[in-house]
Parts: structure tokens; C-alpha cells; sequence
């Protein structure tokens, strides 16, 4: 297709992102919000007050004060956090050195309304500074157009994720309702903040200042860019959106310097809400659910989660888009599931692809526990645990399969890989793990315990479980710059001490993660509980 003929065809799904139809495209009439990106009066703010206490914000302290590890899904107040020294413990290793960044939903309640769903919370960027060893630390929250227009009018203002506020204003564009809370991704000299269905944010990669809306062209304007692009051995980003109105799926290539270097619109129905997808050398794949998005039901009485309705008796649709041909593609099946999130991808000779990833048989932790813990909900912890399994994809005899990776009684969630084999064939996954004993759930997605390192090629498990008053997030493999061997190297990740009330960030050697950390960094105070980060290698001149 030609770059202008495509381009028309982007500009006319531009308006159609996948959030934008919380608005119901200007159908939810409501008094008082702003127009033209100015904040109005106060009527509607006054209508949602007279309605008296929320009683899911009531709900939730009421249990913070019985459950303490409830502390990081209170949210914060705080705009930023200066940038500050932290205390080291252990012995930092001299070659790490850079920038591990971090993103997830912090604020979750504004003028006296709680969220009901925890990814609704606006985001706030975190930066560990490591060198010299030493570490500093800093967060600020990413100023979109929903944190300054909210901030402003002192009320939540716009339909979520998962809420619906009293007096919802309509959905003016789709980059209205970004909260810029899921990711981060530096490349070409920037730092994005990412979402799932909209505009990347521009932050400053030094002082963490919102920059504005990333704009790849005219054309793309608004479209969505997901919070998980992979990152290509030639140093391009590979990334899709969904734009659950128009039924579309919008797959992007971003050149090294970060401009626009390829996108395409597949027509996709019905439209579902794929998190994740995974990348190979000659191939894109897109795994999705049968979640399926009602265009038909009223956005007025149901946030957009709740227009999704799980179809087990339909098949999980798998879809491999040509690299060199956007608009070449062809569909697979397996079973119904759910995934989050994959590891990594890679494809042999003969043309089979191989990829990981944390398979749930539902998407109840969705709609249960990510939505019940903002009231102070305790959930069944037998409720659906994800585990992990290889997939492998014959793009020859077009052929879908999927087997267990990991022992049946480990629970698995965030994979990370060595980033220098993205695209290569990898060995080495780490993951946060939950299993082997029975505890009051807390952590995010169910009760991870664990960091974890599981070897694809043997099905071996090494671990380092934490402490019950620790909740640990994500945590990523860094490379030993001096090394080319995917399990030399470190493991960074954060953890929520909710006895001590800090926040804690913890360095393990990758090939001996069973002895535990050898160095950590707390915080003097504890921040919300986040979703994913990036590591970047420090430039010259740091410090």
C-alpha cells in the first residue's frame, strides 16, 4: 500500500482509539467539565459531593487498618519526590551502572472519589539512579491531560478503565482519559510514559517533567501505542493498538531516532483487549482472547471493562503479521486463555516460532482481584492462578500449540529476558513466582512471593522467596556490559516492605539469585505498588 493511501486510512481510524468510547463519543452529557483543555465550574463537582461519602474510599481504609499490606494500594497525594540519596546495604557491583525507570498507578483518589478498578490510577514515573556505588532515587507523576485537568476542577472528571465517577464528563479525545500509568521506554533520546491505549507521554529522562503528547505524524495523531513495545536487533520499536470502536488494530514501526517508520490498520472482529504480543525476526504475533468488546452497550452505566464479555466456548485467535508486509497476515487457534504478558520470541530455520509466556485459563483476576483490593477486598486465593508455557507457532503448516514450561504448582507473572535476545532464541526467564505455601493474599495479581529464574531448556527453577512482610514488582535482568552470556549479569527489582513502610530496591547476582540480595536500597517512605520498568545503561557525565 502506498505511504499516502496508508496514512489516509490511519487518519480515519485516528479518532476511534480504544477508549475513547467511554465517552460514547460525546453522548454523556455532563455540567461543568472543561472545554477546549480548560477546566469549568464547580456544579458538577458540587452533584457529585451532595452525594455523600464514597463508600469504596470508606470501605478500603477500614480494611488498610486490619491489613496492613493493603498500604500499596492507598496511592499518593504527592506530585513528586525530589530527587535524593539512598542508603545503600551490600556492595553495589561496579559495571551497574544507569537508570532502572519505573511506572505505575499511584494516585487513586481525587476529591473524596476512590477508583474501582487499581489500573486506573494516574502514573507516576519512578527513576533509580545507579553508579558510583551509590543509588538516588526520584518520581514524579506524568502531567497528562487528565492529572492537570482532575488536579485542577478537584474531582475526578472522566470515565476510566474500570470507573465511572459521579457527573462523568464525555470524552472529548481519546488522549483525555491517558493516564500514562503502565510502562516506560527510552528511546531516541526521550522517555515515554505508556498506556494502554493511547499516546505516548514525553517525560524528560533527567528531572522526569512531562514534556507533552508524543506525536508521530500528523496523520496517527491519537491513534493507540500499547505499553509494551519490543524493541528489534536493529534498535527499531515494534508496537500495536487496539481501537475497540472501530474494530481495528493498529500495528507500528518507530525507527531508531524515534520517528514514524511503517503502521498499518488490520480490521479485527469482534475487537478484544490483547495486553501483550511478541516479536521474532521475521514476524509479529498478537494473541487474543475471546474477550469480547459491545460496541452496543450503553458507556454511560458501564465502564469499559464492563463492556467486555468472556467467551470461553470460543477460541483464543492467534495472529502472525508479516514484518516485511503489515497488511500480510494469516490466523491460528488455541484453546480459550488469558496472557498478560510474554517473555520473549524467536523463530528457527525451518520457520517454527517459539515464545513464553503467563497463561490464565480467565481473565478473573481482571475483573476480581485488580478491581476488589481498591475496597480492601480479600479474594479466594484459589482464584485462577497464571502459569507458565511455551508456545509454538509452525508458520509453514500453520499450526498452534502450547505445553508447560514450568512446574504445575508455580504460579508466574511478569517475564523478563536478557533485552540483548530480544528476537534471539533465550534460555534464561525471569518472573515473579507464587507457590508452595498458603498465605493471606496481598501482592499484585494473586500473592507473588518470588523472583524467580526458570531455564526454558531444562524446566530448572531457581528462587529467592521474600519475606512475608515484602511485596516484590517486577524484576529485570541487566546485562554485564563485559559479558555476553545471558545469565551473567544482575537482577533488579523493588519490593514493598509493608511493616517497615518503605520501599525497597534490591540487586542479586542473575546466577546465584537463591543466596538473596547483595545490595539494597530503601526508601525513607513507602510509594504505591507499580506495573513495569525499563533499565538504561547511564550516559556520560551522570552524577
Amino acid at each position: 500500500m502506498k505511504r499516502r493511501e496508508l496514512l489516509k486510512k490511519m487518519t480515519a481510524v485516528a479518532g476511534f482509539s480504544a477508549l475513547a468510547s467511554l465517552g460514547g463519543g460525546g453522548r454523556v452529557a455532563a455540567a461543568a467539565c472543561p472545554a477546549g483543555g480548560a477546566t469549568g465550574g464547580t456544579a458538577a463537582g458540587a452533584k457529585a459531593a451532595a452525594a455523600g461519602p464514597d463508600p469504596w474510599r470508606a470501605a478500603f481504609h477500614d480494611a488498610l487498618a486490619e491489613r496492613p499490606w493493603l498500604l500499596g494500594y492507598a496511592g499518593t497525594g504527592r506530585d513528586a519526590i525530589p530527587r535524593r540519596s539512598v542508603r545503600v546495604e551490600g556492595r553495589l557491583p561496579p559495571g551497574l551502572a544507569g537508570t532502572l525507570y519505573r511506572n505505575g498507578p499511584a494516585r487513586h483518589e481525587v476529591g473524596g472519589f476512590r477508583y474501582r478498578h487499581w489500573l486506573d490510577g494516574d502514573g507516576m514515573v519512578q527513576a533509580w539512579r545507579i553508579g558510583g556505588g551509590r543509588v538516588e532515587h526520584q518520581a514524579r507523576m506524568v502531567h497528562t491531560f487528565k492529572y492537570r485537568e482532575e488536579r485542577a476542577a478537584g474531582r475526578a472528571l472522566y470515565p476510566a478503565f474500570g470507573s465511572v465517577p459521579p457527573a462523568a464528563c464525555a470524552v472529548p479525545h481519546p488522549d483525555a482519559i491517558n493516564t500514562a500509568n503502565i510502562s516506560v521506554l527510552p528511546h531516541a533520546g526521550e522517555l515515554w510514559a505508556l498506556w494502554e491505549a493511547g499516546s505516548p507521554w514525553r517525560l524528560d529522562p533527567d528531572t522526569l517533567e512531562t514534556l507533552g503528547a508524543k506525536r508521530f505524524s500528523p496523520e496517527t495523531r491519537g491513534l493507540p501505542f500499547s505499553a509494551h513495545p519490543r524493541r528489534d536487533r536493529d534498535g527499531a520499536v515494534w508496537n500495536f493498538g487496539y481501537a475497540s470502536h472501530a474494530g481495528r488494530l493498529v500495528l507500528w514501526r518507530i525507527e531508531p531516532d524515534g520517528s514514524l517508520g511503517r503502521a498499518a490498520a488490520l480490521s479485527v472482529s469482534p475487537m478484544t483487549m490483547p495486553h501483550d504480543f511478541v516479536v521474532t525476526e521475521r514476524h509479529l504475533v498478537l494473541v487474543l482472547p475471546p474477550l469480547d468488546f459491545d460496541p452496543d452497550a450503553d458507556p454511560a452505566a458501564r465502564s469499559f471493562l464492563d463492556r467486555h464479555v468472556w467467551r470461553p466456548e470460543r477460541a483464543t485467535r492467534v495472529l502472525v503479521v508479516d514484518k516485511n508486509d503489515l497488511e500480510t497476515h494469516f490466523w491460528l487457534e488455541l484453546p480459550a486463555e488469558w496472557v498478560f504478558h510474554f517473555g520473549n520470541a524467536w523463530e528457527d530455520e525451518a520457520g517454527v516460532i517459539r515464545f513464553d509466556g503467563a497463561r490464565a485459563r480467565t481473565p478473573e483476576v481482571l475483573f476480581g482481584s485488580l478491581r476488589g483490593v481498591m475496597r480492601g477486598e480479600v479474594r479466594d486465593p484459589a482464584e485462577p492462578a497464571a502459569h507458565h508455557v511455551l508456545y509454538r507457532i509452525d508458520t509453514r503448516r500453520r499450526r498452534a500449540a502450547q505445553e508447560a514450561l514450568a512446574p504445575a504448582d508455580l504460579a508466574t507473572e511478569f517475564p523478563a529476558v536478557d533485552p540483548r535476545r530480544s528476537t534471539r532464541r533465550h534460555r534464561w526467564i525471569t518472573v515473579l513466582g507464587a507457590g508452595g505455601k498458603g498465605s493471606e493474599p496481598g501482592p499484585v495479581y494473586g500473592g507473588f512471593d518470588s523472583v524467580v529464574r526458570l531455564d526454558a531448556d531444562t524446566g530448572r527453577v531457581r528462587r529467592y522467596r521474600y519475606p512475608a512482610h515484602q511485596i516484590p514488582e517486577e524484576h529485570l535482568f541487566v546485562p554485564d556490559p563485559e559479558r555476553d552470556d545471558e545469565n551473567a549479569g544482575w537482577l533488579l527489582g523493588t519490593v514493598l516492605d509493608w511493616r517497615a513502610r518503605t520501599t525497597v530496591l534490591h540487586v542479586f547476582r542473575a546466577d546465584s539469585i537463591e543466596d538473596g540480595p547483595i545490595a539494597a536500597a530503601a526508601l525513607p517512605d513507602a510509594l504505591p505498588l507499580g506495573l513495569h520498568g525499563r533499565f538504561a545503561a547511564h550516559r556520560e557525565g551522570w552524577g
